[in-house]
């Protein structure tokens, strides 16, 4: 009886990953298609973006940004320790 109730969710999965896998539009363009909307997010994150960039630019830009942001956020730390803030 236990396994009569788990054949259908069984079913469901498998119907469910051949469709994901059979769908209509092909999961190299759905993944191409993420990874340039994930793209142009973390450049827009930037403060200086540029209309036209490379991947490996972006990333070495985001990068140094991020160290930036670390060693600001450092600074103001030691900062406020300094003033007893």
């Amino acid at each position: 009886m236990g396994s009569s109730k788990r054949c259908p969710r069984l079913r469901r999965k498998v119907y469910v990953m051949r469709r994901r896998r059979n769908g209509t539009a092909s999961s190299a363009e759905s993944v191409r298609t993420d990874i340039e909307r994930k793209l142009e997010q973390l450049q827009m994150m930037l403060p200086t973006a540029c209309s036209e960039i490379n991947a490996d630019t972006l990333f070495q830009r985001t990068a140094d940004y991020v160290f930036f942001l670390q060693a600001k956020l450092r600074f103001l730390h030691t900062l406020s320790a300094f003033y007893g803030v």
